[in-house]
């Protein structure tokens, strides 16, 4: 699908696309299982930003197009810049969880790094250039692992003169990619009996999730929100200075400790999940599809891993700040149920303040970027 932004040359992108998608058609020419269709979308109205565009706006469309349309897989091709958390700039962003890319011609002709070329040379190249990334972005849509052979299409590319060499598939991926695609081709969907679909492709898909949150590291997602972090330590240092925390944590039960745990994190993931998921979206005759159902349970089960994550590392903490700060007679003489001195006091005190942490922690944590948390969530690399 081509999305027109800036519409500057819209003849000149289109022939570049068309060649394009010729040869992506070429190389899968002995694939029954794969047909290409070429779609035209009106340039939505995004702003720029930085100079360049955010490329999870045009996910965002992607994922309504995509569903509407009926279509297994979509790759987003625009001629504006895309802007990247990470890297000066970015050629292309596939989603695997979505199976939705998002390309971007921009920086493909030579022209454009000052090369003097014929226009016809410069289309060529450019299109061969842009059919490399297209096989690259689709590569990562099923699953193939990148290769060492700078030749092959699945080469980690670190520049655009990378992708003039990008042209080989191995048997080997060819064979993956047939075994990948009737999988992801033949997509479920129901409009009826909406939980027993939803619980069968829970079961049915539990490796693609569980791969999907691999992939988004829950660890590295809690690094992407400094946020929610200083809310979460603000709130804890505070409630650790104050005795009612240690008259609470002394008299409560560790079951009613951990039932109080789960709610706090069960209310944080809810509050992160409306901050920085895409919507659940429904075709227009109502009906819910698998990879709308995937995408909503990796995205919720790595959000509730990242906050277990934020749980263990602060009551680690919590409890070690105990030992070390707090003086004995100051433990005996705070809680008015008896003297807090046991490694069972500390342990309730120290789950209380993670609950309390990441309770609070989820609210400072919608402040955080949603661009930066989306990406982790959702793309699979910057290319």
């Amino acid at each position: 699908m081509t999305m027109e932004v800036e519409g500057r040359d819209s003849s000149s992108f289109a022939a570049v696309v068309q060649d394009a998608v010729a040869i992506l058609d070429s190389t899968f020419a002995s694939e029954p299982l794969l047909r290409t269709q070429t779609i035209g979308f009106a340039g939505p109205h995004l702003t720029p930003g930085a100079g360049n565009y955010a490329p999870l706006d045009f996910l965002e469309i992607a994922l309504a197009e995509k569903l509407d349309r009926g279509l297994p897989f979509l790759l987003i091709v625009t001629e504006v810049d895309l802007s990247s958390s990470s890297l000066a700039y970015t050629l292309a962003l596939p989603s695997q969880l979505t199976n939705i890319a998002i390309l971007s011609t921009r920086r493909l002709s030579p022209a454009f790094w000052g090369d003097v070329a014929e226009g016809a040379a410069d289309q060529a190249t450019t299109a061969a250039r842009l059919a490399a990334l297209m096989l690259h972005s689709f590569g990562h849509l099923v699953d193939l692992a990148h290769e060492p052979d700078r030749h092959n299409v699945m080469y980690r590319l670190e520049g655009v003169e990378d992708l003039d060499r990008m042209i080989e598939l191995t048997p080997k991926q060819l064979a993956t990619v047939r075994r990948v695609l009737p999988r992801e081709a033949r997509e479920k969907s129901a409009r009826d009996h909406r939980l027993r679909f939803v619980l069968r492709t829970l079961v049915h898909d539990a490796g693609a999730i569980a791969r999907a949150v691999v992939r988004a590291n829950p660890f590295r997602l809690l690094t992407k929100m400094p946020t929610m972090l200083a809310a979460a330590l603000s709130v804890i240092v505070v409630l650790l200075f104050s005795a009612e925390t240690w008259d609470v944590a002394a008299a409560v039960s560790v079951p009613q400790i951990a039932l109080f745990s789960l709610m706090c994190m069960a209310a944080a993931a809810f509050v992160l999940y409306r901050a920085f998921a895409f919507d659940a979206l429904l075709s227009r005759d109502r009906r819910i599809t698998q990879s709308s159902i995937v995408t909503t349970a990796a995205t919720v089960l790595c959000l509730l891993l990242t906050l277990f994550v934020m749980f263990v590392f602060f009551g680690g903490l919590m409890y070690a700040v105990t030992l070390t700060v707090f003086p004995r007679p100051l433990m005996e003489a705070w809680p008015t149920d008896g003297a807090a001195t046991t490694t069972l006091d500390h342990a309730k005190l120290s789950m209380f303040l993670a609950a309390m942490g990441v309770l609070a922690g989820s609210l400072g944590g919608r402040s955080d970027s949603r661009d930066l948390v989306r990406a982790v969530l959702f793309i699979t690399e910057e290319t």
